[in-house]
């Protein structure tokens, strides 16, 4: 059988490659003016298709798909995913639980993307030959890989545009945006899973209202100013690295000293900084904080001259914030971990509970489920977290923790 499948795949990705090439795939209505999106429409305006079934599995390939389907439990009934999700497990909790059909049983069915975050003539005839249920795609993927989307269209497949969201609360009231509402809603209905999300959307709220609760506490008299720097966005970048909208920081009540500088808007809210618009907006007690993923890029001058900066003051590691797409789950969890390291409102015990529930929330579990080796690191044994496995492969390619203070060496 998988004989004949090689074959298929190979005949349909000779007659695919002459058609992308000669692009003749156009077909996609780009209209969002056909209904509501995540009731009627996509967020590229195609007609929602809700799934009958997903016998032949989902497709997932491209910035954030598998960390939706994980969301909705369904990691083990995807038979496509990106090359991103395969071993770089760098803040991605998602894939410490989900399992995909090509990592338990990689074979002719089952296949990762040829191109990270992309999708390769090969790609698309290896998807037209397995024709699975549903495939789940970003909404950039109108732009960066139209005829290969058209092809699959054109196919037959049933093919959804979910959406990019990295603000994902509201300023001041912190509510779900609408963007993030619509996407829930899309996936909800494609999947026909409406119970689990409502379920996302509900826990987020009340997370939200937990660490808000907590935080409440900070009044204007003790709240503390930070600084976030080495956020990663599309890969690692140093301390230069931050945000005007911080929602860790939001949420948990700390100023953020860049939250006033006007900056030309970004997909992912991520800028760089010069050291003297940093300088000149933090003051004596300002709290240094680098993200775990980004801290790897902090050797360079810029970097080592605004740590410099902050020498004297407290200093903390941030949870990984962003890593291609945003980790939702990862923003909540560093904002209860700002709280227990900037103001000691959690003790040690209440912060590893606060993240437990977070992961259980989200992924349906907190107990690792990596069962490949990422970072020279392998698999972790039976009972080991996720927050515990994430740190463990942190210190053997970053070389740091994922909490505490920053390392002596990042300092230096």
């Amino acid at each position: 059988m998988q004989k004949n499948s090689t074959t298929t795949i190979v005949v349909v990705m000779i007659v695919v490659i002459a058609a992308i090439g000669a692009g003749i795939f156009f077909t996609m209505n780009n209209s969002k003016d056909n209904g509501v999106i995540g009731t009627d429409v996509d967020f590229v305006g195609r007609p929602i298709v809700p799934v009958d079934n997903l016998d032949n599995g989902i497709a997932a390939p491209g910035q954030d798909s598998f960390r939706w389907m994980t969301y909705f439990g369904l990691a083990e009934e995807c038979v496509f995913v990106d090359t991103n999700d395969r071993t770089n497990f760098m803040g991605k909790s998602f894939m410490y639980v989900g399992q995909t059909q090509a990592q338990v049983d990689f074979n002719n069915l089952n296949d990762f993307t040829h191109a990270n975050c992309n999708l390769t003539p090969q790609d698309v005839a290896h998807l037209l030959a397995i024709k699975p249920s549903l495939v789940v795609v970003p909404e950039g993927f109108m732009q960066s890989c139209r005829n290969e989307v058209d092809a699959l269209i054109e196919g037959g497949l049933n093919v959804v545009f979910f959406g990019y969201i990295y603000a994902f609360l509201e300023p001041e009231t912190f509510k779900i945006t609408e963007r993030l509402d619509q996407n829930i809603n899309l996936l909800s209905k494609v999947l026909n899973m409406k119970d689990r999300g409502d379920e996302i959307k509900k826990f987020i709220n009340d997370t939200v209202s937990d660490i808000r609760s907590i935080s409440s506490t900070v009044t204007e008299a003790n709240k503390k100013s930070g600084y976030i720097g080495a956020l990663a966005y599309n890969g690692a970048h140093g301390s230069d690295s931050s945000t005007t909208f911080f929602i860790p920081f939001e949420l948990a009540g700390v100023r953020n000293i860049m939250a006033n500088e006007v900056v030309k808007v970004t997909e992912s809210g991520v800028v760089t900084f010069s050291a003297t618009a940093i300088k000149e907006n933090m003051d004596a007690n300002t709290i240094l904080f680098l993200d775990a993923t980004g801290m790897a890029s902090c050797g360079d001058n810029t970097s080592k001259g605004i740590i410099e900066l902050f020498k004297g003051h407290e200093n903390y590691v941030s949870f990984p914030y962003i890593w291609t797409g945003i980790n939702y789950e990862n923003v909540l969890i560093a904002a209860y971990q700002i709280m227990h390291d900037a103001y000691g409102l959690l003790t040690d015990a209440e912060l590893e509970q606060k993240i437990n529930a977070v992961y259980d929330g989200f992924l349906g579990s907190h107990i690792s489920n990596r069962q490949v080796t990422a970072s020279t690191v392998a698999p972790p044994g039976p009972n080991t977290s996720i927050y515990a496995d994430t740190d463990t492969l942190y210190m053997a390619r970053n070389n740091t923790h994922v909490y505490g203070v920053l390392p002596e060496w990042v300092k230096a």
